[in-house]
């Protein structure tokens, strides 16, 4: 078998031929000396011969290191290269007059190697002719928007064992590739700015990852994963079961390949190929390619650029300093200074042209510039849709809580629809919901279930919406926060893509409906800094059917976009609920009976829910099932479309669960386990009540996590659809600060202490009247308690009482309206003092806060649930915790 330096010698001699001793040290990296030593040796093997040429046997002795494949990873979107990754990939820049991945390729096949995947995911119709130019084997990464590359090695692991993984958007100077490899690799380039950099032992083998301040390993912090990487059969076989073990975690999607290499805890020695900068050149920036290529900018094939040269009178070296923005859902722009300005370049999103009318979005730009509304626009093409615009500094972000901010959007809005303005062109949001949904449906999309009770209800709602509409005015139609620039100069209305003739109170819609956070008090409540007066009722009736409108059109608007690959992730659930919480109120002010979710008395809500699961035994008096069934929720004792209607703003729709503390008292069970994940007569304890919450119906969960939070990820393998929240204060602060990092989620939800164990799920349920705490009634109790009045609100939260009370259980629900308040109380309260930041966060409601809310006790059995808070009682529970200990 031939040692590293033996094998490095004789695959130069093989690669390069005869060559001197010193020759052969530059070649390889190792000393004259060693080179000697090598030489002799494999001349005493008869390896080569004494002219240094390689015999048979020494043509036999590379075989077994002999590579055979390669993985060119291409799937990134490459946002740091906006706006020329609009146009095309990364690795299709040609660089020194070379595309990149077409130099790679010639690399790999130089070293002799014919088996080459390419990852694509990103534009990846763009890389298909490299299968008939190169031979290349082309690989879909289905999940290069939601994964980082590991997804791609694992798209491409049948190309793994012997062979290369590298980047498609790095240059070598010189071919790092060879047909022989003798052990598995990582290359490493030093970088000391790096945060984080890679320990390689005194043998030449990494050790892990490092922080640059840690310490205790003795190589110096400075070199980084950076060029390719190869791995022999064996490693490959042990890095993709772990692999395929880990993928399913939600820890896991935001990893490197190479990460999870070195985190594997079963891997073999990976060897640290460590090379110098100027071996591997990696551009992370626009601004690098341009130091390395001076022509780049130049040679380019870009549209966008040469739209900016000719709009700002510009030269392409005049563009500097570009960065991507994120901000928009609809089309992609980037930031960038030129002649000391800067500027704002607009991309047309995918799948646009079936949304947007660039003619119309033009048309009312340029009014709005005219009447100073819109004091950034530059130029936009009206047929291919690209806007120039300038940067406005210095803006604060609009806050819907500012009722000055509030006033001057308000005021501006008005002043366009009052300009007299008009435009050739009409935006109706019910009718073009309608189109999108058909575009929906034609494409046999997958749709949520109530869709069609969704469009249903948005035809309902057209005769409240038509009826206060008045004459057509023009409507910027997108008119919401991140819209309103509050500049020193004061307020521009930005991106008027959908801006066209129609109805006035849409706009007003689209201010509630999109990230408000109104309800409809607080909606009604504006409506003064509109009209300059109070609303009339019927004003007030069309703003409701106006929002539900509009909250039902950017929802199905949100759904098209995601079946075209484009997610709006939080902003798909504002749409909808939008559409709900106004629909119903819009629906039963105008008297529509067809949908109507009235407004229900307790006796009524208990007696749909009851018919609602088939309980025969509900107690409904006759009288109050005919008054159902006159209204139209109850038919022949079963729930209608309009029962479950009116039933829904009741629903619960997520779950929290607090997880984060240490379990102290538990000790020793809790030194290596989370306290909710100690199992119970073989059952964890959190399992019981996820298993209850799902049975709801419940989809939506939260875990606040913070003690040995990884321990966590196990939950995922049976419940995939958890969502973790880390709360690195667990250690430091009360269960406050895990509900603030919550704070966004308590609307309609349940609250769990994760650490109770539930004898009863039925008491979780698909439905809650009100916001309520779950309690059992004692003579008397040492624990938590609240005491009640007579309608069952809480009137106070303490420890211990001598008196009868309610003994406190740490399952609650929290209805719409209070979990909005919820969400501004907890933040303000946790960041009043320090002293608030060690309070338990259902104080804020119960105790800081108690006017604003009304929490009853909802009333259950001892029995129904256990409080495990020692060591001690869970050996009482739990008989398999029962040792001795001396």
């Amino acid at each position: 078998m031939l040692n590293r330096n033996e094998f490095l010698v004789l695959r130069s001699l093989e690669e390069e031929g005869e060559a001197t001793q010193r020759a052969l040290a530059d070649r390889t990296g190792i000393s004259v000396g060693s080179v000697n030593a090598a030489l002799r040796s494999l001349a005493e093997g008869h390896f080569v011969e004494d002219s240094g040429r390689l015999t048979d046997v020494g043509y036999r002795a590379l075989q077994p290191f002999k590579t055979q494949n390669a993985i060119i990873l291409a799937a990134g979107l490459s946002t740091r290269f906006a706006p020329l990754s609009f146009e095309q990939p990364k690795a299709l820049f040609k660089v020194r007059r070379e595309t990149l991945i077409e130099r790679l390729i010639k690399q790999l096949q130089g070293a002799g190697l014919e088996n080459i995947a390419v990852v694509v995911g990103h534009m990846k119709e763009r890389f298909f002719y490299l299968e008939d130019r190169y031979g290349v084997t082309i690989i879909d990464n289905p999940h290069y928007l939601d994964r980082n590359n590991h997804a791609s090695v694992w798209a491409a692991r049948n190309f793994v064992g012997n062979g290369y993984i590298c980047s498609s958007d790095q240059y070598y100077p010189n071919n790092p590739f060879h047909g022989y490899e003798y052990e598995s690799f990582c290359t490493l380039t030093r970088n000391e700015a790096m945060e984080e950099s890679v320990a390689v032992n005194g043998r030449g083998y990494i050790i892990g990852i490092q922080r640059n301040d840690d310490a205790h390993f003795d190589d110096h912090p400075s070199w980084v994963l950076q060029g390719p990487a190869f791995l022999r059969e064996q490693d490959s076989l042990a890095y993709l079961a772990y692999l395929e073990k880990v993928y399913p975690l939600a820890s896991t999607r935001d990893k490197l390949w190479e990460t999870l290499l070195l985190e594997n805890p079963d891997r073999e020695l990976i060897a640290a190929h460590k090379v110098d900068t100027s071996e591997v050149i990696e551009f992370d920036y626009l601004g690098d390619l341009r130091s390395f290529d001076a022509d780049f900018m130049e040679n380019v094939d870009s549209a966008i650029l040469d739209n900016i040269c000719r709009t700002l009178e510009c030269s392409r070296a005049d563009i500097v300093d570009v960065e991507p923005l994120t901000e928009g859902i609809t089309n992609l722009s980037v930031l960038f200074s030129c002649k000391g300005n800067r500027y704002v370049y607009r991309h047309p999103g995918a799948g646009t042209d079936a949304l947007v009318n660039r003619k119309a979005e033009t048309h009312a730009m340029e009014i709005a510039a005219d009447l100073g509304l819109d004091t950034s626009y530059l130029y936009e093409d009206p047929d291919q849709g690209w806007k120039l615009s300038r940067f406005i500094p210095d803006c604060t972000p609009f806050d819907y809580r500012d009722q000055s901010h509030v006033g001057s959007a308000l005021e501006a809005i008005r002043a366009l629809h009052e300009s007299g303005a008009a435009s050739p062109w009409q935006f109706d949001f019910y009718e073009e919901g309608c189109r999108i949904a058909n575009l929906l449906r034609a494409e046999e999309a997958p749709l949520p279930e109530d869709f069609e009770e969704l469009a249903l209800m948005a035809a309902s709602l057209q005769k409240a919406m038509r009826a206060g509409a008045g004459a057509p005015v023009l409507c910027h139609n997108d008119f919401f926060g991140p819209n309103i620039l509050i500049g020193p100069n004061g307020t521009c209305l930005i991106d008027w893509e959908y801006a066209a003739m129609g109805d006035y109170g849409c706009d007003l819609g689209n201010f509630i409906a999109q990230g408000s956070g109104y309800g409809v008090e607080e909606a009604l409540n504006v409506l003064p800094l509109y009209f300059g007066r109070p609303a009339t009722a019927e004003e007030e009736e069309h703003l409701l059917a106006c929002t539900a409108m509009v909250g039902w059109y950017w929802y199905v608007w949100g759904l098209y976009k995601e079946a075209q690959g484009s997610p709006v992730g939080e902003w798909l659930r504002v749409w909808y609920e939008a559409a709900k919480t106004f629909g119903r109120y819009a629906l039963k002010r105008s008297g529509d009976s067809a949908v109507d979710p009235a407004e229900l008395t307790e006796d009524e809500f208990n007696a749909l829910v009851a018919f609602e699961r088939s309980d025969s035994a509900t107690d409904a008096s006759e009288t109050l099932i005919a008054s159902l069934e006159q209204r139209g929720l109850l038919r022949d004792g079963i729930v209608t479309g309009a029962g479950l209607n009116a039933l829904e703003p009741f629903r619960a729709r997520r779950a929290i669960f607090f997880a984060a503390g240490f379990g102290s008292r538990m000790l020793p069970i809790t030194v290596n386990t989370p306290k909710p994940l100690v199992r119970v007569h073989d059952v964890r304890i959190i399992d019981r009540l996820l298993d209850a919450v799902l049975a709801a119906g419940i989809s939506e969960i939260y875990i606040v996590r913070g003690y040995l939070k990884e321990e966590f990820d196990q939950l995922l393998s049976k419940y995939p659809m958890i969502q973790f929240i880390d709360n690195p204060l667990f250690d430091s602060t009360n269960n406050i600060s895990s509900a603030v990092l919550a704070k966004d989620f308590f609307q309609n939800a349940y609250a769990f202490e994760s650490d109770l164990l539930l004898e009863n799920p039925h008491l979780v349920t698909k439905y809650q009247y009100r916001t309520n705490y779950l309690a059992f009634p004692v003579p008397h109790t040492p624990d938590w308690r609240f005491t009640a009045n007579d309608e069952g609100r809480i009137t106070s939260i303490a420890k211990g009482s001598q008196e009868p009370c309610w003994q406190m259980v740490g399952l609650s629900y929290w209805s719409r309206e209070d979990g909005m308040r919820l969400s501004r109380d907890l933040a303000e309260v946790f960041e009043s003092s320090d002293e608030c930041r060690q309070i338990f966060w259902d104080d804020v409601a119960l105790d800081r806060r108690p006017a604003s809310y009304r929490v009853h006790v909802r009333p259950c059995k001892p029995e129904d649930i256990t409080e495990i808070d020692t060591f001690a009682e869970l050996q009482a529970i739990d008989p398999r915790y029962r040792f001795a200990r001396q």
